[in-house]
């Protein structure tokens, strides 16, 4: 997995990307603005947009586990309301501008702006993706392409009052990535991509579409468990340890998927840090307190941490039922993520 560690500051190369998506996506906005506008006209409503969208992210997660976050505010810190919290502070944040704008007599302009900023920026971050994540390098092809059709065609388009073209033009990415991404998701994608080996052909590696790091580490009661032991299951290999603050938001949402999904050919395989941890009691105390019964194993040397390049916690490996790697998640993941991810 590709993370760098500053500090408490973990960073992974999707987080790298979908900042410069969105870094470009503001410059963008700026410059349409700065062109088409009045010179003596003045919007600073991406600034406002982007804090309240931010807020609303994290805060959404009192509304999606109210519970555990209450029970320890300072979780908030390493949690969010995952992809129904995205969606939500998507539509508030859609609407707050609207509210603000809706009146102005550069309406049409505003919406102009806006649409093109966001087309450039997820269109950089499908072609970042391209280049740099694994997984789905078709889809992400696919869908650059499209995007930079439509913004060639922007280009000839200028906003004008009563104008529909911004408008239409945005609505055809809208629809034409929806039916690209249904048809890549029952098309390449389910068979796991353009280009990725067959199962009985995959190499060992930790790229998607390799086969998993065959492995045996000893449970707390000091049974040996293999990685291979599973196969036949969808895997969701996860990394952790007890001192890890998202570990601990992670962990009650795996075990209620768990008992969710054990009858359905899925296991967690739980990696303890062990090498990082005081005493074995903890990990104890750990599994106890959530009444963890997916199986638990102690990486006591660190070797198996290091074979799957784990440098932050947790991180999670999801592997189908020949052992090969589908895909790589960094960071506590929520039950939209876990259900998503066996699909």
């Amino acid at each position: 997995m590709n993370v760098w560690t500053l500090g408490p500051l973990v960073l992974s190369s999707q987080i790298v990307i979908a900042a410069s998506a969105a870094v470009a996506g503001y410059i963008t906005l700026r410059a349409r603005l700065r062109r088409l506008l009045p010179p003596e006209a003045r919007y600073d409503r991406a600034w406002d947009a982007a804090l309240l969208w931010l807020v609303l992210w994290k805060l959404s997660a009192l509304l999606f586990q109210p519970i555990s976050l209450l029970e320890n505010p300072a979780d908030l810190l390493y949690s969010s309301g995952g992809m129904r919290g995205i969606w939500l502070a998507t539509f508030i944040t859609l609407g707050y501008v609207w509210f603000r704008d809706h009146k102005s007599p550069n309406r049409t302009i505003y919406i102009d702006s806006w649409l093109v900023s966001i087309l450039v920026g997820y269109t950089l971050y499908r072609i970042l993706a391209v280049l740099f994540l694994e997984g789905n390098a078709s889809t992400n092809a696919v869908i650059s392409v499209l995007g930079i059709v439509l913004l060639a065609a922007w280009r000839k388009v200028r906003p004008q009052a009563g104008s529909r073209g911004v408008s239409t033009l945005f609505v055809s990415f809208v629809i034409l990535h929806a039916l690209i991404s249904t048809v890549a998701a029952n098309t390449w994608e389910k068979s796991g991509g353009f280009g990725v080996q067959a199962a009985e052909d995959a190499a060992e590696g930790l790229g998607i579409g390799q086969r998993a790091p065959d492995f045996e580490l000893f449970t707390l009661e000091g049974q040996a468990v293999k990685l291979s032991d599973f196969r036949g299951k969808k895997v969701l290999l996860n990394f952790w340890a007890t001192w890890c603050p998202p570990c601990r938001i992670e962990m009650p949402v795996m075990q209620k998927f768990y008992s969710e999904y054990k009858d359905r050919d899925v296991v967690i395989l739980s990696v303890d840090a062990r090498h990082t941890e005081v005493s074995q009691a903890p990990v104890e105390a750990f599994k106890s307190h959530w009444g963890l019964t997916f199986p638990l194993v102690l990486d006591v040397e660190g070797q198996v941490g290091k074979t799957y390049q784990i440098s932050a916690y947790p991180a999670t490996y999801v592997l189908d039922e020949q052992g090969i790697i589908r895909k790589k998640h960094q960071g506590a993941m929520d039950e939209d993520m876990l259900k998503k991810a066996v699909r």
